[in-house]
């Protein structure tokens, strides 16, 4: 469903707003800053040039209150440099370029600051000083403080994000719990009926075909049972033979899909691995699903091939799954293992989701599409060799 027009505007409105706020804070902070250190340097430059033009009874006291007002500015750490009658320095102290009075004094220069002079006959003393650099100083902390906001921000998405990520998948987890939990009570009694029959088989010939068939139908809702606890709990892992199991699957999928043999072919292509401890029951569904799924993506205009394959790669067994379906659109492709969606008119959405939680939280693998078009689409497992 496509959002609403004013929905859309809304969206736009806010950030606009968001971006107003962040720049009136930016430009407000900064504004107070300048007009601060603006008006610190000018009391500090009055009161300077007022102790230095007071009246002096002689030559020493000049030169005292010459040292005072370079101690005043020491004392509160502000950048100062002393040179003599060439521009040699003499004495300095936290000097705009660190270690470098020369290019300093250019510096001091260019503030239209005048200096304090000092002279002694043929001696002279001149004295630059910034009187305050706090702009300086704190010239790159709006942007930290933009840079902070906008970082929280992002945090504050990703952990809501993932929260609700959880907190779905958690309510399918539940609810696939519940069915197997519901679903036990009725298999038992199937169970039950199923014996039943055979007893009564053994008298009536014509209860065996029912019996058989009931037996078939019992045992896979035994499985699909079995699979849906195994969502739940805890790692259940054995030595699995994953040629074994996919061999399973395709003829399983073979035999009870529908299949026209003029129009659908399900090949293997599927080499010998190693043994690796895996949920053989969790792994078996998941091949399923996505045979299902490339089964159900084939075009009807034309004759549909699906080619489960295995080989090595590494240290990792791959598993693919190739179909030449109608391939997966661009506006959907990041949504298709998501919990809950699907396309399909009838279904819950939770057959790729669970197939992505079985390969990639209970067995530490990857599931992904490797690739789709127009042509077909191949999707991907992953397995460790090594867990």
């Amino acid at each position: 469903m496509n959002p609403k027009p004013y929905e859309s505007i809304s969206k736009l409105l806010l950030i606009a707003f968001s971006f107003l706020v962040i720049s009136f804070v930016f430009g407000y902070h900064w504004m107070i800053l300048k007009n601060y250190s603006q008006n610190t340097s000018n009391m500090i430059i009055s009161a300077i040039e007022r102790l230095n033009d007071l009246p002096s009874k002689g030559e020493e006291e000049k030169s005292r209150r010459f040292r005072d007002i370079t101690e005043i500015l020491a004392s509160g750490e502000r950048s100062f440099l002393i040179v003599d009658g060439k521009n040699r320095p003499v004495f300095w102290s936290f000097l705009p370029v660190e270690d470098d009075p020369a290019a300093s004094l250019e510096v001091y220069k260019n503030t239209g600051i005048s200096p304090l002079i000092y002279s002694d006959g043929p001696t002279e003393r001149r004295l630059y000083y910034i009187p305050d650099d706090l702009t300086d100083k704190i010239k790159y902390y709006p942007l930290l403080l933009v840079g902070s906001i906008l970082l929280t921000a992002f945090i504050t998405w990703y952990l809501y994000m993932f929260m609700r990520r959880n907190e779905k998948q958690s309510i399918w987890i539940a609810m696939s719990k519940e069915t197997a939990h519901q679903l036990g009570t009725p298999l038992t009694s199937l169970k039950g009926w199923r014996e039943y029959l055979s007893e009564l088989g053994k008298e009536n010939d014509s209860l065996n075909a029912v019996e058989e068939g009931l037996r078939d139908d019992v045992e896979r809702i035994s499985i699909i049972v079995d699979r849906f606890s195994k969502i739940s709990s805890e790692h259940d892992f054995t030595m699995c033979d994953l040629k074994a199991i996919l061999n399973r699957c395709a003829d399983y999928i073979s035999r009870r899909v529908t299949l026209d043999p003029e129009r659908i072919t399900i090949s293997k292509e599927l080499s010998d691995v190693p043994n690796i401890y895996a949920n053989s029951v969790l792994i078996e569904w998941t091949v399923e699903n996505l045979l299902k799924n490339a089964i159900e993506s084939l075009k009807p205009d034309r004759k549909g091939t699906v080619i489960l394959k295995m080989f090595d790669e590494k240290n990792k067994i791959v598993i693919e799954v190739h179909d030449n379906g109608t391939g997966i659109g661009s506006s959907i492709r990041k949504k298709v293992f998501d919990t809950g969606f699907t396309t399909k008119k009838r279904g819950w959405g939770l057959g790729l989701s669970l197939a992505k939680k079985v390969i990639e939280q209970y067995h530490n693998g990857s599931l992904f599409i490797k690739e789709t078009g127009s042509e077909g689409s191949v999707f991907r497992i992953e397995l460790n060799k090594f867990i």
